[in-house]
């Protein structure tokens, strides 16, 4: 005990520039990396790294993991645990537990974790190798701090190459460069660091923590030669890769004209295969083979049904080929729309798709998941930079993003109104774009499920509650022009009861405007991050009220209008004869937003919460 609080008082003295007001649940005493590169496909990376934890919520920065597949293995590993001052454990490769990566077998990926059992505070360190060989597309990254609530006090990261190798980084830090004679030595030192904190709508935290991506520009991998130097020469690498996996079997391919017989166009036959992949596949993980990056044969998925994002788009591909239509594969970062800029590394990818290029227009075609609507560019890809992997090599482009306008969520309910406060409601529930994304298949939801998505966010008590209809565009993508733009929508009819939409006091009755609307939640007092908002977001509610027979409108709220730089709410209220209408429209406003105007934005919520919960008085007429 008397260690750790020696090291947090070096802390208070060592980091004096750091905001107090930081939850400090960890501190990363050293974290000292290093690789050599010893070869064009041999090297060694290795770790030592001591971390002091003092809040059991920050415990994941002392978890021990690393993974093993046929490209790198855990070759070494040594750890102690510290707690009230003394070594209570020490570790060996034996204590590690192994588990597989991947579904249904088909990986050559472990990992091999530890999980620290101790009483808070306690301090573990941990020492080990890790053996490449069958050579690297990129070198370990450096991301000594990425969990929230974790303070840094010092970190390295040593990269030794053979001399005049090339390399390519991208790093928050400026590495000093030296020569040894045999070899080129790259080194960066990250400066202490408070961490950050965990907020909603934070800004990334690249832009609060150190970081290091570093790859050969030239490389060895799995006995293939490529290069990196722009996006040509890795895309012309993946291409190659391909080469030997798009063969189609004669019985898929006669099943393809069998599909397509007779249909005069193409957005048919894509249709038709796209309905065939939906209905004869299902995605899996795969870690193995190169590195995860070469599809699986088109064979291996028509036999077995499955595949990864890789083998699901060559298969879609090999389907599209067969009928005459030429398509592109891709990869994409689904995390990042801007690519790292100057860094060519295809380790940077996390998926694969599909393009189809029309004649006004591109088809950007989702195989993992073709639940969702054909022509749909979704939340993932819309606005990203990719790279089509060709045959001409590999062309960077960004996928088209959509209007924000166009994303819209709109709540309609007619609520017919009982004496004792009781209601029934028929209600509609209108969706487009990425809005409607979550909607996909909502038909076939659990009633559990659909009674939780529908009426979850209002403070009602419903009974009776069931799905009148759910009606959707999603098929619509194949019988529009070429060029014309494929917005999903959907809406879904509703019905209730409700024994609690009023109260009834005496003469009078109470009911709050709009039960249905969407709350803003501002509950923190202050922020530490900027508030980050990537797109404009609307949100409409509209709610007839029938008055019971025997009532009228004592007091109702004003129309009104909530604006400031965050957002903007539009409250109408009016009544005719025997009925009450509210429409209320919430647009959020995109932008980034210092953490000082938090206070700002508190107060708009708080505005809108207020507008959203007016209050109804109706009376008995006399």
């Amino acid at each position: 005990m008397r260690k750790v609080l020696f090291t947090l008082l070096l802390l208070s003295f060592a980091l004096p520039g750091f905001a107090q007001d930081l939850p400090f649940g960890a501190l990363i005493e050293r974290y000292d990396a290093s690789f050599a590169m010893n070869s064009s496909v041999t090297g060694t990376y290795k770790v030592n790294m001591r971390v002091t934890v003092v809040d059991k919520n920050a415990q994941d920065v002392a978890l021990f993991a690393v993974y093993s597949d046929s490209f790198r293995t855990l070759s070494s590993f040594s750890g102690t645990l510290e707690s009230g001052g003394k070594t209570v454990r020490k570790y060996r490769m034996s204590d590690l537990k192994t588990s597989s990566v991947g579904e249904g077998g088909v990986t050559d990926a472990t990992v091999s974790y530890l999980k620290p059992v101790a009483p808070i505070p306690y301090v573990v360190e941990y020492t080990y190798e890790v053996t490449y060989k069958n050579g690297f597309i990129s070198f370990p990254s450096f991301l000594p701090l990425t969990d929230p609530n974790v303070t840094l006090a010092s970190a390295s990261y040593e990269l030794t190459v053979p001399a005049g190798t090339e390399i390519m980084y991208k790093s928050s830090m400026e590495p000093s460069i030296s020569n040894s004679g045999k070899n080129d030595v790259y080194t960066w030192k990250a400066d202490a660091n408070p961490g950050y904190v965990y907020e909603h709508m934070m800004p990334s935290i690249y832009e609060k923590i150190p970081y290091m991506y570093a790859a050969p520009k030239s490389f060895t991998y799995a006995k293939t030669n490529g290069s990196q130097t722009g996006w040509d020469t890795a895309g012309a690498w993946l291409y190659d890769l391909q080469k030997d996996v798009c063969a189609i079997p004669d019985a898929l391919r006669a099943k393809v004209a069998e599909l397509t017989a007779g249909m005069d166009n193409d957005r048919q036959k894509i249709k038709a295969l796209y309905e065939y992949l939906r209905q004869n596949t299902r995605y899996v993980s795969i870690q193995m083979g190169l590195g995860g990056l070469k599809p699986f044969p088109v064979k291996m998925v028509h036999d077995s049904g499955f595949g990864d994002c890789k083998a699901l788009s060559t298969f879609m591909q090999a389907l599209l080929s067969a009928a005459g239509i030429h398509s592109e594969y891709l990869i994409v970062d689904t995390g990042r729309k801007n690519l790292m800029e100057d860094f060519y590394s295809v380790g940077q990818m996390d998926h694969a798709m599909l393009c189809v290029p029309m004649q006004k227009d591109t088809l950007w075609v989702e195989c993992t998941n073709p639940r969702l609507p054909l022509g749909y560019r979704h939340d993932n890809i819309a606005g990203h930079q990719v790279v089509l992997v060709t045959e001409d090599g590999g062309r960077m482009v960004r996928v088209r993003p959509y209007a924000d306008s166009l994303s819209r969520s709109v709540e309609s309910v007619e609520v017919v109104l009982n004496a004792d406060g009781s209601a029934h409601c028929e209600g509609a529930r209108y969706l487009s774009l990425d809005e409607a994304e979550a909607y996909v298949g909502f038909g076939a939801l659990p009633e559990k499920t659909k009674f939780r998505a529908i009426m979850g966010a209002n403070s009602l008590n419903p009974s009776d509650f069931r799905i009148v209809s759910v009606e959707d565009n999603f098929d619509a993508w194949v019988s529009m022009s070429d060029g014309e733009e494929f917005i999903p929508e959907t809406t879904i009819r509703y019905s209730f009861d409700a024994s609690d939409y009023a109260k009834v006091s005496g003469e009078r009755m109470f009911l709050n405007i709009n039960p249905f609307a969407k709350q803003i939640h501002a509950d923190r007092k202050a922020r530490v991050n900027d508030y980050v908002r990537s797109r404009e977001l609307s949100v409409k509610d509209v709610v007839t009220v029938v008055l019971p027979e025997g009532y009228v409108i004592e007091t109702i709220p004003s129309t009104s209008v909530i604006s400031n730089q965050f957002g903007i709410l539009e409250t109408e209220v009016h009544s005719e004869e025997g009925k009450i209408h509210v429409v209320q429209t919430l647009t959020l406003n995109p932008g980034r937003f210092a953490a000082e105007e938090y206070e700002v934005y508190r107060n708009f919520a708080k505005e809108a919460s207020k507008a959203y919960s007016g209050r109804i008085v109706l009376k008995k007429k006399d």
